[in-house]
């Protein structure tokens, strides 16, 4: 075992504003600074204090798969499993009990992914796709009262979307100004407030499990458990920690203030691309708990087999192209494998 070390937070967090797919959340500035900054460093700190003291009893769970319409059957994409399956590994070696949740679209993708990772001893649930809020509640409760979900102390979202904003969390948010009630009344018809959008605006509901409602459980009935949100784009679980007229403003594409999402973290890692946010925690984490060497398994070549398992035995798909190719967000697979490895040595101090 190595011994604890400090990361090098400006690198890392200047890897992550990085913006290749044009998303402009990761890279909008405002007041001078990015958003959430300096929110990598404090829910590394938070994960790796918090895991220590309860590391072997607590349970983790990780929710990702975002799903990509246009296609039948439905496919998640190569952003998000890939780095919840990362910081899985990283949490179990830990000797953090973890959990990855996701509904029957990701679920392929994280089946075929701890088959490539060895990780098949990981948990894996499935949330159920059901609109009906009485079959989420029975799930949540079910998860809730059980062994791992009792002693939950952290829940992660990656790259995993949540429903845009109404009247009434708009109203909610924090702000030292009044809601721009009627911008919000003027961009975001009725029909689709407290809705799951893709990038391009268009309604998911059907093909996407409200998964978002066990935040809201969470924030809810267990406040001792602390909440972290990774998201490129801002639409995902994550985003509602920033005021919803900021986030219009920092999207650059697509219908803004439609598919900026409602739901808050107590933490919120912004990236250009999702799986950049979850490779830099689970490394910086790792680093701060004295256990750098659990990067030396993190290569490139792991992770081009990872995702190309995934599109081939998983029918991922490319969340920028729609296409079923071993590329992320549109990012040629050399191009994001070398900011991998630049994470990787960065949270190192390399």
């Amino acid at each position: 075992m190595s011994s604890a070390h400090e990361p090098d937070w400006p690198s890392l967090d200047a890897l992550l504003r990085r913006d290749p797919g044009g998303r402009g959340v990761a890279a909008f500035i405002q007041g001078g600074q990015p958003l959430a900054m300096g929110h990598l460093e404090s829910a590394s700190r938070e994960l790796a204090q918090r895991g220590r003291s309860v590391a072997i009893v607590t349970g983790f769970a990780i929710v990702t798969g975002f799903a990509i319409v246009g296609r039948d059957p439905p496919a998640a994409e190569t952003d998000g499993p890939p780095g919840a399956l990362h910081l899985a590994r990283v949490l179990a070696a830990l000797g953090v009990e973890t959990a990855l949740i996701t509904d029957s679209v990701g679920l392929p993708l994280l089946e075929a992914g701890r088959r490539c990772g060895g990780l098949e001893s990981t948990r894996l649930l499935e949330f159920p796709l059901a609109r009906d809020p009485a079959v989420s509640d029975a799930w949540i409760e079910d998860f809730l009262t059980s062994p791992a979900g009792a002693g939950l102390t952290h829940l992660v979202s990656i790259e995993r979307v949540g429903p845009s904003h109404t009247l009434e969390s708009l109203a909610a948010q924090p702000r030292s100004g009044l809601p721009p009630i009627a911008d919000f009344e003027r961009e975001v018809p009725p029909e689709h407030r407290d809705r799951c959008h893709n990038m391009r605006g268009v309604v998911i509901d059907d093909c996407t499990a409200p998964i978002h409602r066990l935040f809201e459980a969470v924030a809810a009935r267990r406040a001792e458990v602390k909440t972290i949100g990774v998201a490129d784009g801002g639409n995902e679980i994550g985003m509602g920690a920033l005021a919803w007229e900021m986030v219009r403003r920092a999207i650059a594409r697509g219908p803004a203030g439609q598919i900026a999402c409602r739901i808050p973290t107590d933490f919120l890692i912004l990236a250009g691309v999702s799986n950049f946010g979850a490779y830099a925690l689970a490394a910086a984490v790792a680093v701060l708990r004295g256990r750098a060497e659990l990067l030396s398994a993190w290569t490139a070549d792991a992770e081009r087999r990872l995702i190309e398992t995934l599109v081939r035995d998983a029918g991922a798909v490319d969340g920028i192209t729609g296409m079923s190719q071993p590329t992320v967000d549109g990012l040629p697979l050399d191009e994001y494998l070398a900011t991998l490895t630049a994470i990787g040595n960065a949270a190192a101090g390399a």
